[in-house]
């Protein structure tokens, strides 16, 4: 594998359960995916719209590490987080699930990944965060033991 074509993909806490009518197709959208017609309220939510981005998240981190060689943890570098636009940075586990926890705040919050080549960048959106708090992802320097 050599590079990663440009993905984008979007999780927010906050998803809603949407049906559309046209085609029986479940998404949390307000349009279609399939049909592109007008989705409405499911009388149901089963959070299978925010599982199975957990799973596209899970197989992306997958792909990305093996791409970067497999490193056992990554940095994460945030700019413009909170309400007094923070920056810092974080080492931990080269794993979908320390990213994803990370990542998330306490409250509503909207994360898009864009992971493009050797390139995985995330904007957080929450109520402290209204035009978007950066963070690229990067291997963690190892250090070496031979000092």
């Amino acid at each position: 594998m050599d590079t990663i074509e440009e993905t984008k993909f979007e999780i927010s806490n906050s998803c809603a359960c949407m049906d559309c009518p046209e085609c029986g197709v479940g998404t949390e959208s307000l349009q279609c995916e399939d049909c592109d017609k007008p989705t409405t309220p499911a009388n149901y939510c089963d959070g299978y719209c925010f599982d199975y981005k957990l799973d596209w998240l899970s197989e992306s981190v997958e792909e990305w590490t093996e791409l970067m060689g497999n490193p056992s943890s990554v940095q994460i570098n945030g700019r413009a987080m909170g309400w007094t636009r923070a920056s810092g940075s974080a080492t931990i586990p080269a794993e979908w699930k320390a990213i994803f926890n990370a990542l998330q705040i306490n409250g509503d919050w909207t994360l898009r990944f864009t992971i493009a080549g050797e390139s995985f960048k995330v904007m957080r959106y929450s109520h402290d965060e209204p035009t978007g708090a950066s963070f690229e992802i990067v291997p963690a320097v190892e250090e070496s033991d031979d000092e």
